[in-house]
């Protein structure tokens, strides 16, 4: 690829633009890989390409996509293809190219600071690609399609959990809508206790369990300004429900049974077999802070974002260092990414997770069928 291709985007990018980028990647990757590839996205511009987000979503542009790049070499790795990640990032260096932006338009950058957990036999895997990926939500949360591309947005309570984290900037009014879905899908009448339980079981590996007081007060401060905004803004927009969604009823819900919220991600719930940690702390957790009440210092992934895809778009720079943290008080791990430029099965710690069994759901989740991949 040239070398004037610049590695940092600084176009702004509607939803039109990045569906001309996408249409252009897609034919580059059909080439490339002869099948229709599919990746995993989060942050803002699924607020921008998801249907029903993006009608409740102040936002109109972004500055790039947020994929999750392990989960998608994890994928080829099982196919036994251990280039797929840098021939995919040579098509997103060629769609930069053709459009005169950053070779960042689409970037894994946060793969750094993302959770891992271990089940309960002691195996490594990626929780929020191993959500993601359920039948539930690939049905609800498709963003974009063609012949050679899918692109998929992460689970909601992954996108609620993920900008908990920063809280900055459109993260709160991100969230708002991400919770307004939740109720137009299945009448969930949001209090902060059903948010901070509904987040803390289907999002355990962000290791909620081993926050210090501060810490778990500042999330507690976020998530009910969270639930303030979504209750104080005015939406008089209908209520938009897919024929094959069935809805429970507001009235299901309360302070007292916030169950319900389980039966609406039973198919993508946490399950037996993934033992949560007593005591398991992300390193990119570390960053909320007592003294700031909505906009903590920067976590690793933002301090990280520009460093960790650097080296596929300059090969002479340096890998990023490789991170992780064990709890003193577990033997469990839960780690970010621990290298997000190796390319080879040995170096890379995702390719060597084995694929979760779906053993029995937590014994009080409600066993009725699946609503939605909320």
């Amino acid at each position: 690829m040239s070398s004037y291709l610049s590695s940092h985007n600084e176009v702004q990018l509607s939803r039109e633009a990045l569906i001309s980028l996408l249409d252009h990647l897609s034919v580059l990757v059909l080439h490339e890989f002869g099948c229709q590839i599919r990746l995993f996205i989060h942050g803002g511009a699924v607020m921008i390409l998801h249907e029903y987000l993006s009608a409740s979503s102040s936002r109109r542009t972004t500055r790039d996509i947020d994929y999750i790049r392990r989960a998608f070499g994890h994928e080829w790795r099982k196919r036994g293809v251990y280039d797929a990640e840098e021939r995919l990032q040579r098509c997103i260096n060629a769609v930069a190219a053709k459009f005169h932006i950053g070779t960042d338009w689409m970037n894994a950058d946060p793969d750094v600071a993302l959770p891992f957990a271990k089940n309960s036999k002691g195996e490594l895997y990626d929780p929020i690609y191993y959500d993601s990926k359920q039948p539930n939500n690939i049905n609800m949360n498709t963003v974009y399609s063609s012949p050679g591309l899918m692109v998929i947005s992460v689970t909601m309570f992954w996108g609620v959990a993920l900008k908990l984290v920063r809280y900055k900037k459109e993260d709160p009014t991100d969230i708002v809508a991400m919770l307004r879905h939740g109720t137009k899908l299945n009448g969930v009448q949001w209090t902060p206790l059903i948010m901070e339980d509904w987040i803390k079981t289907l999002c355990w590996p962000m290791g909620y369990n081993s926050y210090r007081p501060h810490q778990a007060e500042e999330l507690r401060n976020r998530i009910h300004d969270a639930v303030h905004q979504l209750q104080t803004s005015t939406e008089s927009s209908p209520v938009e429900e897919h024929s094959h969604m069935a809805r429970i009823p507001a009235t299901a819900l309360s302070l007292h049974a916030p169950s319900s919220l389980y039966t609406m991600s039973r198919s993508l719930a946490p399950h037996s077999a993934f033992a949560q940690p007593p005591s398991a702390f992300p390193i990119h957790l570390m960053h909320i802070s007592p003294h700031q009440s909505h906009s903590p210092h920067a976590p690793t992934s933002e301090r990280l974002r520009r460093s960790s895809m650097a080296s596929l778009r300059h090969p002479s720079l340096s890998p990023a260092k490789a991170m992780s943290f064990t709890s003193s008080n577990s033997p469990h791990t839960i780690s970010p990414w621990h290298s997000p430029l190796s390319l080879s099965q040995s170096a890379s710690p995702f390719s060597r997770m084995p694929e979760p069994s779906v053993p029995p759901m937590f014994s009080h989740f409600h066993h009725q069928s699946a609503t939605s991949a909320f």
